[in-house]
């Protein structure tokens, strides 16, 4: 029972994270569903604890009294059976919770990547989000090819949460500034950190589209990029003029409610332009919101999904892939 005491004021802990964490409010979809989870999850404990305690009293019941060997043996077993069940019959979310899990794990280690569908779209595996192959940009007559998709989790307590799916684009024109790493493999490409900063820096157009896989608060949003940002900016000495520009980027977030399906591009028209577009929805038409004079900012932001610590790995090593394919 200590267990149960001990997983109850756990479970309490990581709701409260999720609240803090990501904005989850207790209407919340998938916050409830998590807290329902948990509660199923401290009741399989109390049962199968309630069970063992039961059979173990049996057990010292029968052993006081004289019996053949088979019998205890039929008993024993009977008794097993019954707990086994009561704990599957109540541990139905812990159950399914390994498996995910599980599944989770299998697709990392065979490196699964996102599938091509019959309508000119990209799925990311991890959210089952959809992205264009060919994606043309607010304010742009240029169309950027698609490069690769990944998830971006927020580990709370022991859980990731996948918060959104990213999608890097550029013009197929990147492939003259990537020539010196054709054929090779995507293996060796995500290990090669000069290709992702030759990419930062190649002289097309390019851009980050973020897809939400649930509701976020805009403050919350933008203070995970705002924290990965900062040093960034700090250790290229950008200065004054960075912490303006990075102040104007995060007026476009702070004070705004940024729901499940959410669309968010963040391109980088040549030389030093970061034009920022947002919808509330694969339907809406992107709209530009600000435009932001800084190339530091933009080295930095491009730095945070692509660079050294990627804040998506599974985006950094589609893009590997997509760029190994580069005609």
């Amino acid at each position: 029972m200590h267990y149960c005491h001990y997983y109850l004021g756990l479970s309490i802990w990581v709701l409260i994270e999720l609240h803090l964490e990501l904005g989850f409010s207790v209407n919340d979809r998938s916050y409830l569903d998590l807290h329902f989870s948990l509660a199923m999850a401290l009741l399989s404990c109390r049962a199968v604890s309630q069970s063992i305690s039961i059979s173990l009293s049996s057990v010292s019941v029968a052993a006081s009294k004289p019996a053949s060997r088979t019998n205890a043996t039929k008993c024993g077993s009977a008794r097993l059976q019954s707990s086994l069940v009561a704990g599957s019959q109540l541990g139905t979310s812990s159950i399914l919770s390994v498996t995910a899990k599980s599944k989770v794990s299998v697709n990392k280690v065979l490196g699964v990547r996102a599938a091509v569908g019959a309508d000119n779209v990209v799925t990311e595996p991890a959210t089952s989000i959809k992205f264009a192959l060919l994606l043309t940009v607010p304010d742009s007559s240029n169309t950027l090819t698609f490069l690769g998709a990944g998830v971006r989790e927020k580990q709370i307590a022991f859980l990731k949460v996948k918060v959104y799916a990213v999608g890097v684009y550029a013009q197929p024109d990147v492939a003259a500034s990537l020539a010196s790493w054709k054929g090779k493999s995507a293996a060796d490409l995500v290990k090669d950190e000069a290709l992702f900063q030759e990419l930062a820096q190649a002289p097309v157009e390019k851009a980050l589209q973020i897809k939400l896989a649930r509701d976020v608060d805009g403050a919350t949003f933008w203070g995970a990029l705002d924290e990965a940002l900062v040093p960034r900016l700090t250790a290229s000495g950008a200065g004054a003029d960075g912490d303006a520009a990075l102040a104007e980027f995060g007026n476009v977030f702070k004070n705004r409610s940024l729901q499940k399906g959410y669309v968010i591009t963040l391109t980088w028209v040549q030389p030093s332009t970061l034009r920022i577009a947002v919808a509330e929805s694969e339907a809406a038409n992107l709209k530009t919101e600000a435009s932001i004079e800084s190339k530091a900012l933009l080295s930095a932001l491009y730095d945070v999904f692509l660079g050294t610590s990627a804040v998506s790995p599974s985006a950094k090593a589609a893009v590997a892939e997509g760029i190994s394919k580069l005609p």
